[in-house]
């Protein structure tokens, strides 16, 4: 299994980064998490948009979806059938109301097989909206947006790697529905992950800074997401 960081920039596209786009790959299968604004044009470098079996959207703000447009009329291209996306029930009405594009599953906390993987998901707290985390096996769990919570622990406990946000510093002071660093190495170590990866990196931070926060905390290795990371699960 492999996970692929297509774009990790947070709650706006960086000059060198996308928003947050990620691709999970397990014997010949392909799942995205989320496919935030300009990652249709990256990924192609990793896939056909006609080969991406499924997506699962986090949860209902732009910097995690906009591009599911652009996939599907890049999928259009080679005749691909409608994609099948789990999703919030508020998610875009563009995602839930397009059959020819998308075949849309209202996201529910559960577990669930996709192709050869176990997904698991479980709601988190995010300013208001239906949002949620991913677990892929043992091997990946994929933050989305989520202030700390107890959903999220649950999920990440004895993962392997822990994709997780880190839109700031301790020293910024709570901010809702977002981990921080700091936040994000502390569920790195109540989860016993082997390895913490820091995404949704925000362009007017310093990343340097949250990596040396986090690194501080956790006692496993830390690393800073960037486009065309990849990681074996």
């Amino acid at each position: 299994m492999r996970l692929t960081v297509i774009g990790c920039a947070g709650s706006a596209p960086a000059p060198d980064s996308t928003c947050s786009a990620y691709l999970v790959e397990e014997s010949g299968y392909r799942l995205l998490l989320d496919l935030g604004p300009g990652s249709s044009g990256p990924l192609q470098k990793y896939a056909r948009p006609a080969e991406i079996d499924a997506a699962i959207l986090s949860h209902g703000h732009s910097d995690h979806h906009a591009d599911f447009t652009q996939l599907w009329r890049l999928r259009a291209v080679d005749d691909a059938p409608p994609l099948p996306i789990t999703l919030p029930a508020d998610g875009p009405p563009v995602l839930h109301d397009n059959p020819d594009s998308f075949t849309p599953t209202v996201a529910e906390q559960g577990t669930a097989a996709y192709g050869p993987l176990t997904v698991r998901l479980a709601r988190v707290e995010h300013a208001g909206l239906d949002a949620f985390a991913t677990r892929v096996d043992d091997a990946l769990c994929y933050t989305g947006d989520t202030g700390p919570c107890a959903a999220i622990d649950e999920l990440a406990d004895g993962v392997g790697v822990l994709l997780a946000e880190a839109s700031g510093l301790d020293r910024d002071g709570p901010s809702k529905g977002h981990l921080s660093a700091g936040d994000a190495a502390r569920l790195a170590v109540r989860s016993g992950a082997k390895l913490l990866v820091l995404t949704h990196l925000r362009a007017w931070q310093d990343h340097r800074d949250l990596l040396d926060e986090a690194s501080a905390i956790a006692d496993c290795p830390v690393i800073l997401a960037h486009p065309g990371l990849r990681v074996a699960l």
